[in-house]
């Protein structure tokens, strides 16, 4: 079974236990989905603009969390024992608990790579993304495991890892693009009003895709391991 099969055959058969803990680890994008409030001004405006780029920027580091949920599902797929949707969502939360640590750790080596420079972070998020999949332990065996992955099938790892972040950037730029217009200074309320359903929709759908994007490195993780 090739990586995309397994992919999208483990999203379509665990899409609401998968759905529901993209949501749980997403709660960020959850919240600020809620309490988004119409913009009153043009400053407002420009900020819930930022915010919502900044939420489409940032999924990777809650993606690379729900891994560890996904990949049970994906090794139940490709052994061909797949669980029950109960025991999806029971099993996931499990993974998402033994992996809280190691993800931490592994998004703030990314992070501080990319702080320093851009290419280093990059490098360093395809080296480290399938570090939720390995059950490997102690800490840092989980990040070795990965890197090992990575540094066997480097140009698959970056296809995939480049298409989740092309995916979570396109939400932002194809949002912007249908709702929100050029604002001038005095711009009339009906106008700002677009900047919110902007936040909510980059909010709803990242929440959305992060499964997907869960399930393709875990099935990196899993066949390549």
């Amino acid at each position: 079974m090739s990586i995309a099969t397994l992919t999208f055959r483990t999203w379509l058969r665990y899409l609401a236990p998968l759905t529901v803990l993209a949501a749980a680890t997403m709660l960020a994008f959850v919240y600020f989905a809620v309490v988004v409030k119409p913009a009153t001004d043009v400053d407002t405006a420009h900020a819930q603009i930022r915010l919502g780029w900044i939420l489409a920027a940032s999924a990777w580091m809650f993606q690379l969390w729900l891994v560890a949920a996904a990949a049970p599902l994906v090794r139940g797929l490709a052994t061909g024992a797949p669980p029950a949707q109960l025991d999806a969502l029971r099993g996931g939360v499990r993974a998402l608990v033994r992996a809280a640590v190691p993800c931490v750790v592994a998004v703030i080596a990314i992070v501080i790579g990319g702080i320093a420079l851009v290419v280093p972070g990059l490098a360093l998020l395809a080296l480290l993304c399938t570090t939720g999949a390995s059950v490997a332990s102690p800490l840092p065996a989980q990040l070795y495991e990965s890197i090992a992955i990575t540094r066997a099938n480097v140009k698959l790892v970056a296809i995939v890892v480049a298409a989740v972040l092309a995916v979570d950037l396109a939400i932002a730029f194809g949002a912007q693009l249908a709702l929100v217009h050029a604002l001038p200074k005095k711009a009339p309320l009906a106008l700002l009003a677009p900047t919110r359903t902007f936040v909510r929709v980059v909010a709803l759908a990242a929440i959305g895709v992060s499964p997907v994007a869960a399930c393709a490195l875990a099935a990196l993780h899993v066949r390549r391991r």
